[in-house]
């Protein structure tokens, strides 16, 4: 475990001192300040519009620490054959992709955990400037809530990144990858539902098919309660839980399958 936690610091520390970072804090920074300004163009929604538009400035900020700082961190280690130095040392395969793997969740969860605090500023600012267009059974627990289930989702989106690291040479290709396994994970349910439910005019092929890509991509939908935090909705505590399970066993069978593909890959 110690090789582990060494190469999930180095990668830490080398995405905290890493430009892009800055410039994603900067840019979520500015939308949540224009969070402040937009909501008053709803003066009877401004609390909803101020919690579901900051939770969603949290969800794309943690996306883009993904896609543009995480993925290019293990891939520059293939694309300069720094790779080699570090495998040179005392340190198996495996322990290097779930190094990264904990590098890269921690770097995610420090921006959820920071633009979560401002993203909370924002929200409680709007309801003191509003207070009569708080939702009835708003919940700050729920609003945290939310916020934790996003940082699963995302810790999820980030061993699917390794996989596709790892499995293809092209940095560019895994990034794409990535991106369409987000919107197929955000979208799978909704369509599972539309194509399964009774009456349904989709042919068998079709049924399969989506039923096929429901076991193979994740229900990132599951993790999605900003509807409920802005609305004060009560949160179905046990499908929170089978949600939770399902995210933490994804993630782990998604490592399992990359530690072994990185196992056996030819590094050139």
């Amino acid at each position: 475990m110690r090789g582990v936690w060494l190469i999930a610091l180095t990668t830490y520390k080398e995405g905290i001192r890493n430009r892009i970072l800055l410039g994603i804090f900067f840019c979520a920074l500015i939308l949540c300040a224009f969070n402040l300004i937009f909501t008053d163009m709803f003066s009877h929604e401004l609390s909803k519009v101020a919690v579901d538009v900051g939770l969603s400035v949290v969800s794309l900020s943690g996306l883009l620490t993904i896609f543009f700082m995480g993925m290019n961190l293990m891939a520059k280690d293939m694309d300069k054959r720094t790779i080699y130095m570090v495998l040179a040392r005392p340190l198996s395969r495996s322990q290097y992709v779930l190094g990264k793997f904990i590098g890269i969740s921690l770097l995610v969860l420090t921006t959820v955990g920071l633009l979560g605090l401002v993203t909370t500023g924002s929200v409680k600012w709007a309801m003191l400037r509003a207070p009569d267009f708080i939702p009835p059974h708003f919940s700050w627990a729920t609003f945290a809530a939310s916020l934790l289930c996003q940082s699963l989702s995302l810790i999820v989106l980030v061993s699917i990144a390794i996989l596709f690291t790892v499995i293809t040479s092209s940095s560019f290709m895994a990034v794409l990858m990535t991106i369409a396994s987000y919107l197929i994970g955000q979208n799978v349910e909704s369509v599972r539902r539309m194509a399964l439910q009774p009456g349904s005019e989709q042919v068998f092929v079709v049924k399969k098919l989506v039923l096929f890509v429901s076991w193979i991509f994740p229900n990132l939908e599951a993790f999605d309660l900003k509807t409920s935090a802005a609305y004060g909705l009560a949160i179905n505590m046990r499908e929170l839980a089978w949600a939770s399970l399902h995210g933490t066993a994804y993630a782990a069978l998604i490592l399992l399958v990359a530690v072994v593909v990185f196992k056996r890959k030819e590094l050139t």
